[in-house]
């Protein structure tokens, strides 16, 4: 009986040692993505109220210039070139959750390798800066600086005439008061940025050529 059970325990022992000789190495996955000044994320709320969705969801653009990230309603998120989606997610929440704009935002942001995000993300238009409502608009053909600035309820009493049109890594100055400059049409994923108005600013009375 002691016999059987020593050879029962030896073979167990075998077993496992043969079973450790044959567990293969973990397989490394591809590298995680991680942002890059310039690049575009897209990122979608949930657990938020339903009439801000549109006004939240979306591409966004990692800023070229010093790696920074704009979302409505919020101070600029600096220095965000080279996170992971993960990051990202836990500092939007975070930030949102701070400055008391919703109680409980579940964030899921998508960072893709080069051309990959391209590839998956919606043809959007986007709208910051002093507007009545910052929004991500859906893009549709033909539509010109001044319809996506007037679906956004158009420019504040703080909002400068200098509308920035930003369109890949260039940035274009147009006049909202210009006839000519407001029929621009524009592309997707083009970001739209109405400055802050100079305290010498002057505003026409009517819209020139």
């Amino acid at each position: 009986m002691k016999q059987a059970l020593i050879c029962r325990v030896l073979y167990m022992l075998i077993l496992c040692v043969v079973g450790m000789l044959f567990v293969a190495e973990p397989a490394q996955g591809a590298p995680v993505p991680v942002t890059k000044r310039g690049s575009r994320v897209i990122i979608t709320f949930r657990n938020i109220p339903a009439e801000d969705k549109a006004n939240v969801d979306g591409p966004y653009t990692i800023s070229a210039r010093d790696g920074s990230l704009k979302l409505p309603y919020i101070a600029e998120f600096k220095n965000m070139d080279g996170k992971t989606a993960r990051d990202l997610e836990d500092k939007i929440s975070a930030a949102y959750k701070e400055a008391e704009i919703y109680a409980a935002p579940i964030v899921s942001v998508q960072v893709g390798s080069d051309g990959e995000v391209e590839a998956l993300n919606m043809r959007y238009i986007q709208v910051t800066g002093y507007v009545a409502q910052k929004r991500n608009l859906l893009y549709r053909p033909g539509i010109t600086l001044i319809e996506a600035l007037l679906e956004c309820g158009g420019i504040t009493d703080y909002g400068s005439r200098e509308i920035q049109v930003t369109r890949g890594t260039q940035t274009q100055t147009y006049d909202y008061f210009s006839a000519s400059d407001r029929a621009i049409k524009l592309n997707p994923n083009d970001v739209i940025n109405v400055q802050k108005r100079g305290p010498f600013e002057s505003r026409p009375s009517k819209v020139g050529p």
